[in-house]
C-alpha cells in the first residue's frame, strides 16, 4: 500500500502541511457554500405528506428488502425532483434510514455527473 507524502499548504507563505484530501491547511481552508434548501421542503404540503407516509411506511424499505428491521428517518423521493419526479405522489416515495438515504442520494449524484472528456487523453487537441 502506497502513502501519499504530505502537501504544504498553496497559501503563500504557509508553512503548515495541507489537510487530507484539500490543498489548504486548516487555517486557510476556504469556507464550504452553504447548501440551498428547495423550498418545496418546508411547505406544508410536503411535511403533511411525509407525516403520512412514515407512519404508513414506518420502516426502512431497504433494509426490509435486505431482512432487516430499522425505523425509517427519512421520506426520500425515488426518482428525484431534480430528474423529474413527482412531487406528492406515493409510487414515487419510500421511507428509508440515514444510511441507506446517503447511499441513494450518492448514487444519484453520481449519475447526474457529466462524462468526463477524453479528448486529450486520445490525443486530439482542439
Amino acid at each position: 500500500m502506497s502513502v501519499k507524502p504530505s502537501r504544504y499548504c498553496v497559501v503563500f507563505p504557509c508553512h503548515n502541511l495541507a489537510a487530507a484530501g484539500s490543498s489548504y491547511c486548516l487555517t486557510h481552508q476556504p469556507p464550504r457554500p452553504e447548501k440551498a434548501a428547495d423550498p418545496f421542503y418546508v411547505s406544508v404540503a410536503w411535511r403533511r405528506f411525509r407525516a403520512w407516509y412514515i407512519g404508513t411506511h414506518p420502516l426502512c424499505e431497504q433494509c426490509q428488502r435486505e431482512g432487516r428491521i430499522t425505523p425509517a428517518d427519512l421520506v426520500d423521493h425515488i426518482v428525484e425532483l431534480k430528474d423529474g419526479g413527482a412531487r406528492l405522489a406515493e409510487e414515487n416515495a419510500m421511507s428509508l434510514c440515514v444510511k441507506h438515504h446517503a447511499l441513494k442520494t450518492a448514487q444519484a449524484k453520481n449519475h447526474r455527473k457529466p462524462a468526463p472528456n477524453n479528448r486529450a487523453a486520445s490525443g486530439h487537441l482542439s
